[in-house]
């Protein structure tokens, strides 16, 4: 290697170091300017596991709504669902633009927005049941890459309570997955993929709250509603394996989402 070789590969690696050390010292770009404390930044962490998280959950609310447009049931609001989880998405990956340093975001939101533009058109389309094929292997895809977001921020924490964020929040995908795939059965996907979506969804659901339930860190407000999520999932269960409790599905998963997001946010405040 020549002269003007070498001090170029040493300017390199001079500016790569330095550009690692300003981001550790920023706290992996998660705290504020000039912070170093590691308590901030696991909470500044968790909170974007938390909101990573939620970018699953969005992906079943669309394509769930979509349904509920497509089998007319109007009185829940179904197309303004849509819309609001659709924007929320949206906001959610331009917040997750932040963390593309991370080993794996990158490559996921770039997976994202290959698949993100045709989907978008697809789902803000009239709900037509031969779509529905198409729209839930693009979910799919959707649900994966974001899942994995997830799973390379909780890696990054390497802490336990990275984890708990991980498991709650998908927990409120997971009320949302069931109630789609409840949908779809009631429109009349019945085969084996689509009965295993739905039974594999009612069971993670149930080992998530048994995980949880088992968390040592667990606060009196946090177990009050394990508890009540608790008591909603095994009230509604058997609705699940008749058709035609769509209303009953719906107002109870609602209720889910509710105590599910709400633990979620006081574990990523912990």
């Amino acid at each position: 290697m020549n002269k003007n070789g070498l001090q170029t590969f040493f300017s390199s690696r001079f500016i790569l170091n330095i550009s690692l050390f300003l981001f550790i010292l920023t706290g992996l770009s998660l705290g504020a300017p000039g912070v170093a404390n590691a308590e901030v930044d696991e909470f500044k962490l968790n909170n974007a596991i938390n909101r990573a998280g939620l970018q699953r959950m969005l992906t079943q609310r669309m394509l769930k709504s979509y349904c509920q447009l497509g089998q007319d049931q109007f009185y829940i609001e179904p197309d303004k669902k849509l819309e609001d989880a659709l924007t929320r998405y949206e906001q959610g990956l331009e917040f997750l633009k932040e963390f593309e340093v991370v080993e794996g975001v990158k490559g996921s939101l770039n997976s994202i927005n290959i698949i993100w533009p045709d989907y978008k058109t697809m789902i803000l389309a009239p709900a037509v049941k031969g779509n529905v094929d198409d729209l839930v292997k693009k979910n799919e895809k959707l649900l994966a890459l974001s899942h994995q977001i997830v799973l390379d921020l909780e890696k990054l924490s390497g802490k336990e309570l990275g984890k708990v964020v991980n498991i709650s929040g998908r927990q409120r995908m997971l009320s949302q997955r069931i109630e789609l795939f409840y949908l779809l059965r009631d429109w009349g996907f019945t085969d084996e993929f689509y009965a295993e979506k739905l039974a594999g969804s009612r069971q993670a659901f149930a080992d998530g709250l048994k995980y949880l339930n088992n968390y040592e860190g667990n606060t009196e407000e946090v177990i009050a509603l394990l508890n009540k999520a608790d008591k909603s999932f095994k009230l509604f269960s058997h609705s699940l394996d008749t058709t035609g409790n769509a209303f009953l599905v719906s107002l109870t998963v609602r209720q889910l989402l509710k105590f599910m997001n709400d633990a979620t946010n006081l574990y990523s405040k912990m």
